[in-house]
């Protein structure tokens, strides 16, 4: 029984000692032996990790407008990231060319990718893993004519991804003399493996795929449509004379789609300040840009407080130059006509988006006959396809960096 006894003990404070580490080791000691790796596969152990780095994990993540990363926040040390989060994703598969893979967006660490020398397939993997899943075009789009729009994930009570849905844009139309939209859309699930087709009709008007109108009418409002805690947020801020005041809404996950106010609160800053991006993990944090003194500030919604970031003391790398040409292109164009300006005016970007570091190391999600390749596999045929068609003489493409 003694000997019984100490071998438990030592067996609980190994999965302690084990549970401290970087998810990077703990991933390679899977190989050592099968019992370490059932203990490392155990919802226990994953739980036990999570709660060990609850702080930590949920503060590494990356601001992107297109594959530009804005902003990056590393404070993760459970990954022994070195860089910013968003180095984990390949330069190959953040690039334009005609012929490479395109990343359309990112969803719980879940990455997106288009397939530059064929429309009709997509990858969606995790970059920490190195595993993809090859997604075929629907069968009633065989050619891939629809747009790969977007990636949504479901998650379990831990934060781990249980499942994925891709969303192909197929069609879209003004209603209602422009004051409202529908759209044609097909649906991946990861769960069932296949497509479906839905029309969704959208109360306000869609006017292009990175900007909406939500008839919100003050030309000094700035807005965008983020996620925070699972939740989309719509973000709105106002300056005035002596303060800049930020209302924001959350939408409920329920059958009616009502919006509720979360904050209504007036900070002590001055200038055109438009809104990023809401903390991914935490609804009471909220990321303004100043276009007069390109600085990024984190507002505190509970204490009423801000912070101006960019210094190695918050873990904070801001690329001011893309970030001030990104928030530029965005809410504030030049050369525009009358009636895009008016239209500019009230317009609500969407088009910023949070790539978050997986909060475990678990297997994409692999629907039903789905072929699964790594990630040389993925670069590989990226480059092969980028090397043919440089060599086709009779293609009209045009090579460019981005």
């Amino acid at each position: 029984m003694a000997v019984e006894r100490k071998t438990q003990l030592l067996e609980v404070m190994q999965t302690e000692i084990l549970a401290r580490l970087p998810l990077k080791t703990i991933s390679r000691f899977k190989s050592v032996c099968k019992k370490w790796k059932s203990t490392l596969e155990s919802v226990y152990f994953r739980r036990l990790f999570l709660s060990l780095h609850q702080n930590s994990s949920s503060s590494s993540w990356s601001l992107m407008y297109g594959a530009k990363e804005l902003i990056g926040f590393h404070g993760c040390k459970t990954l022994d990231l070195p860089k910013s989060p968003a180095s984990l994703i390949p330069p190959p598969f953040k690039r334009y060319y005609i012929g490479d893979c395109n990343y359309k967006g990112s969803s719980s660490g879940l990455v997106l990718l288009t397939d530059g020398s064929d429309k009709a397939y997509c990858y969606v993997g995790n970059p920490v893993t190195q595993q993809w899943v090859k997604i075929p075009p629907p069968t009633s789009d065989p050619a891939g004519d629809s747009t790969v729009f977007d990636l949504v994930t479901r998650l379990d009570e831990d934060g781990v991804v249980l499942s994925f849905k891709v969303v192909r844009l197929a069609s879209f139309e003004s209603t209602n003399n422009y004051l409202s939209s529908v759209l044609s859309v097909f649906v991946y699930s990861s769960e069932a493996g296949i497509w479906t087709s839905k029309v969704v009709h959208c109360l306000h008007q869609i006017s292009n795929m990175s900007n909406i109108n939500l008839n919100d009418h003050n030309k000094d409002y700035k807005r965008t449509l983020t996620t925070s805690a699972g939740f989309v947020v719509y973000v709105r801020a106002l300056a005035k004379k002596e303060e800049t005041v930020l209302k924001i809404w959350r939408l409920n996950n329920d059958d009616d789609d009502t919006w509720h106010l979360l904050w209504e609160v007036g900070f002590p800053i001055t200038g055109n300040y438009a809104p990023m991006a809401m903390h991914p993990f935490d609804v009471g944090t909220v990321y303004l840009w100043s276009q007069r003194d390109h600085h990024l500030v984190s507002c505190n919604l509970r204490k009423r407080d801000y912070t101006l970031l960019g210094d190695a003391a918050n873990d904070c790398f801001i690329d001011q130059s893309v970030c001030k040409k990104s928030v530029d292109e965005i809410w504030f164009p030049r050369s525009l006509s009358d009636l895009e300006e008016e239209d500019l005016n009230f317009r609500v970007c969407i088009w910023l988006f949070q790539f978050v570091i997986p909060r475990w190391m678990e297997s994409v999600p692999r629907p039903p006959q789905a072929e699964i390749i790594d990630t040389t596999s993925l670069l590989s045929h990226a480059t092969a396809t980028h090397e043919r068609m440089m060599v086709d003489e009779n293609n009209d493409y045009f090579w460019f960096a981005c």
